[in-house]
């Protein structure tokens, strides 16, 4: 069976066909919004994330520089003599600065502490802020002279350098027999400081990734967004435009007959008005296909399901095509299941137009002397109807393509009575009842349409 269509309509990707200007600017739009708001989410959560990170890790700093000064403490309680390797030793593996004083005069190997390449001056300066900020803020005086038998104690905290560079300090004293031990301890926090600054640089560097992959994904997914709304301008541009073709041919025919007949070129007789009826009734009959589509398209298709034995509506809906198939000389024939079948909840009068477009598709392209059959079969899920006829069949690139509007399988046909609508009306039929209206091949050569329709 052959399909009609005087005009193929083919739907490219698209990728194939350039975005109309209102599809461009609504993209646009739609990707600086999606962009902007998980843009601005990702920025707000890498912010939050990267906070909760630095605090984590100037938290850690400072529990283990706690540790370390507790530790260093205990050591130079236990000690009864310093040594300057022993100190060095210290400062190396705790990575501090040390200075001490025996009731309050420094000794003489603080002149060779302070870190690499630092100035004295600088040293001493530093160390000073120390030992004032422990003597205003915390009442510890380590560089004043003290008497013995106090219990040892320590202060931490944080102090800002002229360079305005944070370190952490601490100030310690510990009591001896002879008086007391002042100790004043200095952290730099360059080290942290550096691989805060790295983080930092990794989260931006990670955010901007972020931020491309987001504007790479929602170009990507906005075009496949917008896609089915270009497909479905498109679709509805070349419907105007074959619609108004095939409008405009019976209003051209009417017309120009008209102006024929007052003209006195054609007489006013019953062929002349046999035309203008036929004209007239093709034209109705296209507006009237155009009309049941467009209500399919804004939901507006009235739908009065009821119970209906589907055996009976095929015999009723076979007995109204006998005599056209007695006058295309077609071997016309139903098949029904024996036994008794469940009622279908469906709207009958649908059902038969649905069956009536597929037999008439069929009894128009099956050649002279073909056989046509009409078919009913019941699964447990599924009432299967079909329209079998061993016509020239349909290949199976145009088996997707017949369901469009307007599509003519063979451009050739000028029938008059099919504009290419009629399936399309038959698979939003379908598609109201839930079922699924396909084509396959018929085994011994031809078409068999099948409308699959669930029991409930």
């Amino acid at each position: 069976m052959s399909i009609s269509s005087k005009h193929p309509i083919h739907f490219g990707s698209l990728a194939d066909s350039a975005e109309p200007p209102l599809f461009r600017q609504l993209h646009r739009k739609l990707s600086m919004l999606s962009l902007s708001v998980t843009g601005l989410i990702l920025v707000v959560l890498s912010i939050v994330c990267l906070l909760i990170s630095e605090s984590g890790i100037r938290q850690a700093e400072y529990t283990s520089f706690f540790t370390n000064v507790s530790t260093l403490c205990q050591n130079l309680e236990q000690q009864t003599t310093l040594s300057h390797e022993w100190i060095r030793q210290m400062e190396h593996n705790y990575q501090l600065s040390i200075r001490i004083f025996d009731n309050g005069q420094p000794l003489f190997f603080q002149r060779l502490s302070g870190t690499e390449g630092e100035r004295l001056s600088d040293s001493d300066l530093l160390f000073g802020q120390i030992a004032d900020t422990a003597a205003q803020e915390y009442h510890l005086y380590a560089t004043a002279k003290g008497s013995g038998g106090r219990l040892s104690h320590h202060v931490e905290f944080s102090i800002t350098d002229q360079t305005r560079h944070s370190s952490y300090a601490s100030a310690a004293i510990i009591p001896r027999k002879t008086g007391q031990l002042g100790i004043l301890i200095w952290h730099p926090l360059t080290q942290i400081q550096s691989r805060i600054v790295r983080q930092r640089w990794f989260f931006l560097l990670a955010d901007l990734i972020g931020l491309l992959l987001l504007f790479l994904f929602f170009q990507y997914f906005i075009t496949r967004m917008l896609q089915p709304l270009i497909e479905n301008r498109e679709k509805q541009m070349q419907f105007i435009a074959a619609a108004s073709h095939e409008l405009r041919s019976p209003i051209t025919v009417i017309l120009s007959n008209l102006a024929a007949c007052r003209s006195g070129l054609i007489p006013n007789d019953d062929s002349f008005l046999t035309l203008l009826d036929a004209e007239g009734n093709r034209m109705a009959r296209l507006v009237n296909d155009m009309l049941q589509l467009a209500n399919a398209d804004s939901h507006s298709w009235s739908m009065h399901p009821t119970e209906v034995e589907l055996d009976t509506l095929l015999l009723e809906v076979f007995e109204s095509f006998e005599s056209q198939a007695a006058t295309h000389h077609l071997k016309w024939n139903i098949t029904l299941p024996s036994e008794l079948l469940p009622p279908c909840f469906c709207d009958g009068e649908r059902i038969r137009q649905l069956l009536a477009i597929l037999i008439d598709n069929a009894f128009s392209y099956t050649p002279s002397g073909g056989s046509i059959r009409l078919a009913l079969d019941v699964s447990d899920t599924r009432f299967r109807l079909s329209v079998c006829d061993n016509g020239p069949g349909i290949s199976d690139q145009q088996k997707t393509q017949i369901f469009e509007r307007f599509y003519r399988a063979d451009a050739s046909r000028k029938s008059k009575s099919h504009f290419g609508l009629g399936l399309s009306i038959a698979s939003e039929i379908a598609a109201l009842h839930h079922g699924r209206l396909y084509v396959e091949d018929t085994p011994s050569g031809g078409a068999t349409f099948v409308f699959e329709l669930p029991h409930k």
